[in-house]
């Protein structure tokens, strides 16, 4: 048996991990007029399709009980101002 030193080719491969960075829209909470009613209508949305159970429901209903509150006494006071 003869022993013979020749070149082979080897072939490694390697992943290498490169660090992105990138700019993802991250919602924020509305400014304009336009842009809370766009929010609500995204709200009456899933309400009327389904889209949220009894626990959803029990959750919103606080919150939007205060909403309603507060829209009304600012109207009432909106209002009040103008008659005067």
């Amino acid at each position: 048996m003869k022993i013979v030193d020749r070149p082979v080719e080897v072939i490694v491969e390697r992943e290498k991990v490169v660090e992105r960075r990138v700019n993802v829209p991250v919602r924020q909470s509305p400014h304009s007029t336009r842009e809370w009613i766009d929010v609500l209508d995204r709200l009456t949305w899933a309400l009327n399709t389904n889209r949220m159970d009894k626990a959803d429901l029990a959750e919103l209903e606080p919150a939007l009980s205060r909403v309603l509150i507060s829209f009304s006494e600012r109207s009432n006071k909106l209002h009040r101002g103008r008659s005067i």
